[in-house]
């Protein structure tokens, strides 16, 4: 990320720890207006004036007029002189970030690259296509300098065979082999134990915005979808 990002970055979490005068009185009101189950983590102010972001607890992005009258669903783009800047979507990366940095790595399923340039995380699912067509590729990924890195988010649910599946790989004493088999869709020797971080990274995945797998994240935040194959991965991580 350049120089200019940065600086951008930086001025927009700087301008949300302030407070402003009615943001307890738009939040009360918004209670009362949203669905159901929806939980508003906080009200901050946006570079636009009279325009603020409400945090919920999935990640999209919804503003409130100062007024407490107008929800708005969408993104803000800032006119710079570089060109349109997608000021919810940095905001959305720092926010990503911040929350992946709370996965201890030995809670990671990790392929690392022998001459590293980049570390991505990978929300992976034991039964998805696109995912064992990743996996099937790992080498290429570490060859040019990529570690993988896996959480596990059994898109079925936490009911689902997948889930238990995903868990059995997590519990093995040789993870990354026992991943690498059931992707291959061999019988494996499955073990289980109560001390798995699936739930978890399922939980946090939701939170981040994935929706399905693979969904790749950089260590800058960014949210890259579906299977990328290595080459073209490298490039985005470059750009």
């Amino acid at each position: 990320m350049n120089k200019f990002l940065n600086i951008i970055i930086i001025s927009l979490l700087s301008m949300n720890i302030y407070a402003f005068d009615g943001k307890d009185e738009i939040i009360t009101k918004l209670t009362t207006v949203l669905p159901a189950g929806a939980k508003i983590i906080d009200l901050t102010m946006t570079p636009v004036a009279g325009i603020y972001k409400l945090d919920l607890e999935e990640m999209q992005s919804v503003y409130v007029s100062s007024d407490g009258e107008f929800l708005i669903i969408g993104e803000i783009f800032q006119i710079t002189n570089q060109g349109l800047l997608n000021v919810t979507e940095l905001e959305r990366n720092e926010e990503r970030k911040n929350i992946i940095s709370s996965l201890d790595n030995s809670e990671l399923i990790s392929f690392p690259a022998e001459n590293e340039l980049f570390s991505v995380v990978v929300f992976t699912d034991i039964d998805c296509g696109y995912c064992r067509k990743l996996h099937s590729e790992i080498s290429e990924y570490n060859n040019l300098g990529i570690s993988v890195n896996y959480a596990a988010f059994p898109r079925s649910g936490l009911q689902s065979e997948s889930y238990s599946k995903i868990v059995g790989a997590w519990c093995s004493e040789e993870p990354a082999e026992t991943l690498t088999g059931l992707k291959q869709g061999r019988d494996m020797n499955l073990s289980y134990c109560e001390n798995n971080p699936v739930e978890k990274h399922y939980g946090i995945g939701r939170k981040i915005g994935v929706t399905g797998t693979p969904a790749i994240i950089s260590s800058s935040g960014q949210l890259i979808p579906g299977y990328v194959p290595a080459k073209d991965l490298l490039s985005r991580l470059q750009g």
